[in-house]
């Protein structure tokens, strides 16, 4: 079978600050990363291609309801909708964009054992750059094994997950077994934990971003204690990180305690959730969505735009309307970490441990404490509830509904259900797009996900 060398000029987006280096060689000539400022400057370019699908997740999820104006963006309606096409079409942008991330950073670990290093200072900085671009990988892997594979579970161990492309070469790769991504996984976070790294800019994938991730992850394959381990830590400081001047920061240019790991970016962010700023949003915040007036995320997750009683999304949405320039994507906050403690120590069976955290967080936003006597099923729902009050709109509920296996309903622009994506509906895994499988051949119609065409163009 033959292998290629992937061109950078083929695939490199324009970054400012990149390298002075001619594009076709930058992949293929293994002199282009010598140094650790050119190992610095390609990671640059992986961090600046990390996917931005927050608002398509928002969509597929519960956070939404359509507007009076849905049906004027199809595409975005289509994929409320669960259609087919819309989601097909989702799934080849993600799945490209995805493992675009990971050739830049499999290029960057082909070379790295290349890099001289002239003092401590440059061979700890190296060690810094491997470390995040393990942990940049498994990020990426992460997401698009929950959006590709079925929830976890024991019973899906040995069920297809995703191709783990560890080469800079472009191999055509089975898909791996659940099992073997999940471990790949946890390798890769291993690895990128063995180095500290800390006092970095929040744009970088630092040891508590590395922890951070690496508690979701636990309590993704119900590592519940392992969890805790991992996420407790970070939470010795919650409270002064989770103020009223912290969250706002989290919306504005300004740096915020409450971030862990926000990319940089340089351009335009959630816009295609507007109509347009004199008429309104596509979608709006759906009706079980709500927040008591003393909570300080109402004023930045609710917005009162153009359209009379609708409650727009606030955040990134409103940054827009007021034409507030989004430099950071707050992609790990500690905030975070707390939810992911919180559902592990209750699914543990420490209720206790689970309210006490639960209500140190409610306490600093300015909400109802919880019941001390909750546990149970009652207790994680009210953990998930709080959850999606936090991150409504970022596209973090689609991954914890399909984790849970809840149903979904769907509504129209007035409000009324008018369908439920059962729990077990096969949408809930995205096809294997055909751009992967046309020329894959260990890709055959019988490692497409159940339910998706396998059409080969002749």
């Amino acid at each position: 079978m033959k292998k290629y060398i992937i061109s950078l000029l083929c695939m490199m987006p324009v970054f400012t600050g990149c390298l002075d280096i001619k594009l076709e060689n930058q992949f293929s000539d293994p002199d282009a990363i010598t140094t650790v400022d050119t190992a610095r400057e390609l990671l640059a370019t992986a961090y600046s291609s990390i996917p931005r699908y927050q608002m398509e997740f928002s969509v597929l999820g519960d956070d939404f309801y359509p507007t009076t104006y849905a049906n004027q963006y199809a595409e975005m309606q289509n994929l409320y909708n669960w259609q087919d096409n819309a989601i097909t079409d989702l799934s080849s942008q993600v799945w490209n964009d995805y493992y675009m991330t990971v050739a830049y950073l499999n290029a960057l670990l082909d070379r790295i054992d290349n890099v001289k290093t002239e003092d401590e200072a440059g061979a700890l900085e190296l060690q810094k750059v491997r470390s995040e671009a393990y942990a940049l990988k498994a990020y990426c892997y992460f997401d698009l094994l929950r959006i590709y594979a079925p929830a976890y579970s024991e019973d899906v161990l040995d069920r297809d997950g995703i191709i783990l492309k560890n080469r800079l070469e472009l191999d055509f790769l089975p898909r791996s077994s659940v099992r073997a991504c999940v471990e790949e996984i946890a390798s890769l976070l291993s690895e990128a934990a063995k180095v500290s790294n800390t006092g970095n800019a929040v744009y970088y994938f630092g040891s508590d971003a590395v922890n951070a991730l690496r508690a979701e992850f636990e309590l993704y394959r119900g590592a519940y204690d392992v969890a805790v381990e991992y996420g407790l830590p970070l939470l010795s400081d919650l409270e002064s990180r989770l103020t009223e001047t912290e969250y706002s920061n989290l919306w504005t240019e300004n740096e915020s305690q409450e971030r862990i790991f926000a990319p940089y970016i340089f351009d335009s962010f959630y816009i295609n959730l507007n109509y347009d700023r004199e008429s309104g949003d596509y979608f709006c915040l759906a009706d079980g969505v709500t927040y008591e007036d003393t909570d300080m995320r109402k004023s930045w997750c609710e917005y009162q735009g153009p359209q009379t009683g609708v409650r727009s999304l606030g955040k990134y949405n409103r940054m827009y309307y007021e034409n507030t320039e989004v430099r950071y994507i707050n992609t790990l906050r500690y905030s975070g970490v707390c939810f992911t403690v919180a559902e592990a120590y209750a699914r543990d069976r420490q209720p206790g441990e689970a309210v006490a955290l639960m209500n140190r967080y409610l306490g600093a936003r300015g909400c109802t404490l919880l019941d001390e006597s909750l546990s149970g099923d009652a207790l994680v729902d009210a953990i998930l509830t709080e959850k999606q009050r936090e991150f409504v709109g970022e596209g973090v509920r689609y991954f914890d509904l399909k984790r849970i296996g809840s149903p979904l309903d769907r509504y129209n622009a007035a409000g009324n259900r008018t369908s439920t994506i059962a729990a077990d509906d096969y949408r809930h895994l995205f096809p294997i797009p055909q751009s992967e499988y046309r020329y894959n051949e260990n890709i055959t119609a019988e490692h497409q996900n159940p339910g998706w065409s396998y059409e080969v163009a002749e």
